[in-house]
C-alpha cells in the first residue's frame, strides 16, 4: 500500500497546485470546526462567570465570525474539491488508456489475471479521483481528535488517553476492510460472469436470441445464482469481521463514559476552571462523531488506496510487458517488401491451455502474394493472424520480414505498416468521416483520402443512403446517430482498413462474413489488384473456398499445424483436406 499511499499524495500538486493547497486549507479548518467552537465556548463560559459583559460581547462576536468563516469556507471550497476530484480522475483515466491501449500484445485484456485486474480499475475508477482528498479529510479528523485529546488533557492528563481507545476501532476496521477486500478478489470471476448475464438479458446486440429462445427467465436465474455465490462469501467475512469491531467499539464506549464521569467530577471539586470543563465536556460531546468520522474515512480512504493499488498493478505489469517485448536495439522496417515474410517453426499456447494452439508452422508468403488461410473451425487461423500482427508473442520459433526477425522490430513501428479488417469490427461511434479516418491518423481530415477508402471498400451505396455524408453521426448507443446494419459496420471497418496504402502486410480475418456474395468478389478483387501492385502481402483468413480458390497462395491448417500448400488447382489435384472441404461447399451451389 505505500506505493498507493505514494500516489494519492502526489497526485493532487502534480494535477493542478493551487487547488490542492486550497483543499488542504478547507480540510483543516473544516475539521477544526468543533474543536474551535469548543474553545470559544469554553472562553465565553469563564468571561460569563466573571459577569463580563464586554468579553461577552466579543466573544459572542469571535463565535459568530468563526462560524461564518468555516462554513463559508466549507461551501466555497466543496466546489474546488469537487473540480480538484475531477482533475486527478481526468488524469487517471487518461494514463489508464495510455497504458492499456498501447501494450504491446493483448494479454492485458485475454489473460484472466489480468484482465481481472483491468476490469477492477474500470470498474473501481471513482474510487481513485477522490482519493486525494479522502486522505486530507483523514489527516484532519486524527488531527481533531488529537486536538480534543490535548485539550480534555487540561481538566485531567488521563482523559489524553481517551481518543487511544479509537486505535482499536480503526484497526478492526482497517482488518474488517482487508478480509473483505480478499473476499472481494475471490469472489471476482463470479462477479464477472453474474455480469455477463446481466448484459446478455439487457442489452440490444443478444436480444434477438433472448425472446426468441425465452432466455430472461434462465439468465436472470443464473445471474442470481452467481451474485448469491459471491455474495456469500463476501456475507461470511463481513459477518466474522464485524465481531472484533463491535468489541473494539464497546471498549470504546466505556472508557467515553468513564472520561464524561471524570470530568464532571473534577468540575465539581473545583479542580479546574469551569471554561476549561465546558470546553473539555464540548469536546467530548464530538469525540463520538470525530472517532465514527474517523472510521468512514478510514474505510473510504483505504477503498480509494486498493483501488490506486490495482491501477499502480496494471501500470506496472504493462510496463513489464514492454520491458520484456520491446528489443534492446530496434530494427527500423522496411519501407518495401522484397522478399516476402518466412514463418520458421512458430508455436503458441494459450495461458489457460495446456495444448498449444500453433505447432511448428513453417511458411513463406511471397512479397506481392494473395494468400488464402483456410481450415476448420478451432484450426488456429485467428491466432495465426494475431501472432503475425504482433498481438501474441510467440511461445517458440520465429517470423521473418525480408530476413529480419520481426522481435527485432519495435511493436508500434511494425504496426504502423500493417492494416487489418476483422469479421466482428468495432462499432466505432463517431462520424462516418472520423470512423474511417481512424485509420490512419495523418489523414482523418482528409475528406479525399477518406472517400477514396470508402471506394475502394465498395461503400459508395452506404455513403448514398446516410443523410449527411461523411459528417453523418453513427450509432445509437453513445448519441442519435444512423444505426447501420451488420454489413455496413463490416463496409466502414473495411474503408477504415483501407486508408493504409501500400502496407507489408494486410490482414483480412473474415472481413466479408457479413457481405453478401457479389460484394465480396468486388471487394477481393479490389485488395487483389491492390497488393499486386503494392508488393504488400495480403492474408486473407475465409471459410468461404470459392472466394479463396483465386488467391495466388492457399495454406489451409488443421489443429495447430499446416497441413497442405498450394494453388486451388494443386490442392484440388492433391485431393486432402482442402479438396474435401471444397466439394462439401460446392454441393450447396450445385
Amino acid at each position: 500500500m505505500i506505493s498507493a499511499l505514494r500516489f494519492v499524495i502526489t497526485i493532487g500538486p502534480r494535477t493542478d497546485r493551487v487547488r490542492s493547497l486550497l483543499v488542504v486549507a478547507v480540510a483543516i479548518l473544516e475539521q477544526a470546526t468543533g474543536v474551535g467552537l469548543a474553545l470559544l465556548l469554553g472562553l465565553l463560559s469563564d468571561a460569563a462567570g466573571r459577569h463580563s459583559t464586554g468579553g461577552v460581547t466579543v466573544l459572542a462576536l469571535w463565535v459568530a465570525a468563526f462560524v461564518m468563516l468555516t462554513q463559508g469556507t466549507f461551501i466555497a471550497g466543496y466546489f474546488t474539491r469537487l473540480r480538484l476530484q475531477e482533475e486527478i480522475q481526468h488524469e487517471v483515466e487518461r494514463r489508464f488508456i495510455d497504458v492499456v491501449g498501447t501494450t504491446p500484445t493483448l494479454e492485458i485484456h485475454e489473460r484472466a489475471s489480468r484482465s481481472d485486474r483491468a476490469a477492477a480499475v474500470r470498474g473501481g475508477r471513482g474510487d481513485i479521483g477522490p482519493a486525494f482528498d479522502r486522505l486530507l479529510w483523514l489527516a484532519g479528523a486524527a488531527l481533531a481528535l488529537t486536538a480534543s485529546a490535548v485539550l480534555m488533557a487540561r481538566v485531567s492528563p488521563v482523559l489524553a488517553v481517551l481518543p487511544l481507545f479509537a486505535v482499536p476501532t480503526v484497526l478492526a476496521t482497517r482488518a474488517a476492510d482487508r478480509r473483505r477486500g480478499g473476499a472481494m478478489e475471490r469472489a471476482r470471476p463470479r462477479i464477472r460472469l453474474a455480469g455477463h448475464l446481466f448484459t446478455l438479458a439487457t442489452t440490444a446486440a443478444p436480444g434477438r436470441e433472448t425472446r426468441l429462445f425465452g432466455l430472461a427467465g434462465e439468465l436472470r436465474r443464473r445471474h442470481r445464482a452467481e451474485w448469491d455465490s459471491a455474495g456469500r462469501d463476501i456475507a461470511r467475512t463481513d459477518l466474522l469481521s464485524r465481531v472484533p469491531v463491535a468489541l473494539a467499539w464497546f471498549l470504546f464506549v466505556l472508557a467515553y463514559a468513564a472520561a464524561i464521569v471524570l470530568m464532571v467530577r473534577t468540575g465539581l471539586a473545583g479542580d479546574a476552571s469551569p471554561g476549561i470543563v465546558v470546553t473539555a465536556v464540548a469536546v467530548a460531546s464530538q469525540i463520538t462523531g470525530q472517532v465514527q468520522s474517523l472510521l468512514n474515512l478510514t474505510f473510504w480512504t483505504l477503498e480509494s488506496l486498493r483501488a490506486t493499488r490495482a491501477f499502480l498493478d496494471v501500470v506496472q505489469e504493462a510496463a513489464a510487458e514492454r520491458a520484456a517485448v520491446l528489443p534492446a536495439a530496434t530494427v527500423q522496417v522496411p519501407a518495401r517488401l522484397n522478399g516476402g515474410i518466412v514463418v520458421q517453426g512458430l508455436g503458441f499456447r494459450y495461458w489457460n491451455r495446456e495444448k498449444p494452439t500453433l505447432n511448428g508452422i513453417d511458411l513463406e508468403l511471397p512479397a506481392g502474394a494473395v494468400v488464402a488461410l483456410v481450415g476448420e473451425n478451432g484450426a488456429g487461423k485467428s491466432t495465426f493472424v494475431q501472432v503475425l500482427s504482433g498481438l501474441y508473442r510467440p511461445g517458440e520459433g520465429r517470423i521473418l520480414v525480408d530476413g529480419t526477425d520481426l522481435a527485432r522490430f519495435a511493436p508500434e513501428d511494425w504496426r504502423s505498416r500493417i492494416t487489418a479488417a476483422f469479421q466482428d469490427p468495432v462499432h466505432i461511434e463517431m462520424s462516418l468521416g472520423d470512423t474511417i479516418g481512424l485509420g490512419q491518423l495523418d489523414h482523418r481530415d482528409d475528406p479525399q483520402r477518406i472517400l477514396e477508402a470508402l471506394r475502394t471498400a465498395g461503400g459508395e451505396k452506404l455513403l448514398a443512403a446516410l443523410p449527411d455524408g461523411l459528417e453523418t453521426r453513427l450509432g445509437r448507443e453513445s448519441w442519435d446517430g444512423e444505426g447501420l446494419s451488420g454489413g455496413q459496420w463490416q463496409t466502414v471497418a473495411n474503408a477504415r482498413a483501407a486508408m493504409r496504402q501500400a502496407p507489408l502486410l494486410r490482414i483480412l480475418d473474415e472481413p466479408t462474413a457479413s457481405l453478401d456474395a457479389r460484394a465480396e468478389e468486388w471487394l477481393f478483387q479490389q485488395y487483389a489488384d491492390l497488393n499486386r501492385l503494392e508488393g504488400g502481402v495480403t492474408l486473407l483468413v475465409t471459410h468461404r473456398l470459392t472466394t479463396a480458390r483465386a488467391a495466388d497462395l492457399i495454406v489451409v491448417l488443421d489443429g495447430g499445424r499446416v497441413a497442405e500448400v498450394g494453388t486451388h488447382d494443386s490442392l484440388s489435384r492433391a485431393d486432402g483436406l482442402y479438396a474435401e472441404l471444397y466439394r462439401l461447399q460446392a454441393r450447396y451451389f450445385v
